[in-house]
């Protein structure tokens, strides 16, 4: 009986959130592209020295003094300001269903450059004046000039935006994010 009166709750909440969706205006539907340069936030890997306290396990690539020394060298991954390079195609089907491709060019050290790709599949709904992708799936890739390369499947995520469209152009924005696109 418990376990009934739970599923009836869940179906109530979960059949109000569909109902409080709106459906995509038809005019977003199509092919839509995007191409900017500018400053970005990027994560890189930097090697920083930091107080050795206690045992660690942090990569020890030398420069400190052996056992016992009050410093160790670590690789760590943090954010930096860096010229990147972004093309975007978001594909918009009738009946919701996108396709968002995004690709950024960077430095990655001297000589060799960092294209990292991302491919989103999921529905857009809008709810409250907002406009929601809904990532169920996709991929993200990284290929280095110089010979690195891996990759990743994305986790399922939802980005909301406020979107106006007019004149063969789309703008998402998002906080200081503003993205334009044109009919592609």
């Amino acid at each position: 009986m418990k376990n009934l009166a739970i599923f009836t709750a869940v179906t109530a909440i979960a059949a109000t959130s569909v109902l409080h969706a709106e459906a995509i205006p038809a005019s977003a539907a199509g092919v839509w592209t995007q191409s900017s340069s500018g400053k970005e936030l990027v994560l890189v890997p930097r090697i920083k020295l930091q107080p050795n306290v206690g045992v660690s396990y942090g990569t020890s690539l030398g420069g400190t003094a052996g056992y016992g020394s009050p410093t160790r060298t670590t690789i760590v991954t943090e954010p930096a300001s860096m010229q990147v390079a972004r093309s975007m195609t978001l594909e918009i089907g009738k009946d919701g269903r996108f396709t968002w491709k995004i690709a950024k060019r960077h430095a990655e050290k001297e000589g060799c450059s960092m294209t990292t790709t991302q491919v989103k599949h999921g529905r857009i709904s809008q709810e409250g004046g907002k406009t929601i992708f809904a990532v169920e799936n996709g991929t993200e890739s990284f290929e280095s000039s110089c010979g690195r390369q891996g990759g990743s499947k994305l986790a399922q995520t939802s980005e909301q935006y406020d979107v106006q469209i007019g004149g063969g152009r789309m703008v998402l924005q998002s906080g200081a994010t503003r993205w334009t696109f044109l009919r592609g």
